[in-house]
């Protein structure tokens, strides 16, 4: 069935789930004071909408709640939010998006900043709401190491988000009420370290693998999506968005023996664009393209034809 929605429609639905975030969190955050980066690039028949906001609070270091349109019909939510290390909270971590309701993409999760966090709290909240969702109880393997082992996870499912609506409030509360409230400072250098590097790692593998950057950068440029980079990963501890990059590969360093198919230096690079944890993915799904198609070298044409093969439906 086509989605006819509109992207002010789509605005207004992640409109009323920021506003609720921002409504449970009151006295929490400074609401009234937040600095915005959006950009806008209409071409053809594509729209490309994308508008970051960041908080602050008296425990929260930063709060950055991004809202997108890629096309019509496609677009998302995404909250991040980081403790101050003087405190022992854990991050809010949302991403909803895709092609909702037909595929949604859901994340949701408080990622624990400590190993000794009592995250039951949670854990007994995303087992109902689970549940109630009808969600799969199945890890996402590249977060797995910096995420609770409680994370909701829709992977381009059906799932309605104002349905999932009561889940979100739902963890909100529980994120307010028994984490961000009751938290007391502790300023021992040796814990506030440890969270440091807690929420840092988070930063880097949410940056490396997440599928906005490539789409912000092809869309606006590379200076654009690294301010959307910096909102999204800055504070303290900040994440040098220079230094989490990783180096483009070697050229001629991708060689599939198995299959006598090498690549040239251009192809690597366009496969470099897609986050870490595709990346192997795609490789092997283009190898196996140039195997059918008697070609001993991945040439950039054929990762282009591959793209547009296989990735309707990829983009969040």
């Amino acid at each position: 069935m086509p989605d006819d929605r509109t992207p002010d429609a789509e605005a207004s639905l992640w409109d009323r789930f920021e506003a609720l975030f921002l409504d449970r969190l009151q006295g929490c955050l400074e609401r009234d004071d937040f600095t915005e980066y959006s950009s806008h690039r209409q071409a053809a028949e594509t729209r490309i909408l994308a508008r970051s906001r960041l908080y602050q609070g008296e425990k929260l270091d930063r709060v950055m709640i991004h809202q997108y349109t890629l096309k019509p019909g496609r677009g998302g939510l995404v909250i991040f939010a980081y403790p101050r290390l003087e405190y022992a909270v854990p991050s809010f971590l949302l991403h909803i998006g895709g092609m909702p309701p037909a595929r949604t993409l859901l994340i949701l999760d408080l990622a624990p900043c400590s190993a000794t966090l009592d995250m039951t709290p949670f854990g007994a909240v995303a087992q109902m709401q689970r549940a109630a969702l009808e969600l799969p109880d199945a890890e996402v393997e590249w977060l797995r190491p910096v995420t609770s082992p409680h994370l909701l996870y829709c992977p381009l499912k059906p799932l309605e988000p104002e349905r999932f609506l009561p889940a979100f409030a739902a963890v909100v509360e529980t994120w307010r009420a028994a984490y961000l409230e009751p938290a007391a400072r502790d300023g021992d250098a040796t814990s506030m370290k440890a969270r440091g590097d807690a929420v840092l790692e988070l930063k880097k593998v949410l940056f490396r693998n997440d599928p906005a950057f490539p789409v912000f950068t092809r869309a606006f440029g590379q200076g654009m999506s690294d301010v959307f980079a910096e909102a999204a990963f800055g504070g303290d501890p900040g994440l040098s968005i220079a230094d989490a990059i990783e180096p483009l590969p070697t050229p001629g360093s991708w060689v599939n023996k198995k299959f006598g198919v090498s690549w040239r230096a251009d192809a690597q690079e366009r496969v470099h664009e897609a986050p870490a944890f595709l990346r192997p993915i795609i490789r092997r799904i283009i190898e196996k393209e140039a195997v059918k198609e008697g070609m001993p070298v991945v040439t950039l044409e054929l990762v282009l034809r591959c793209e547009k093969k296989y990735r309707s439906g990829m983009e969040l």
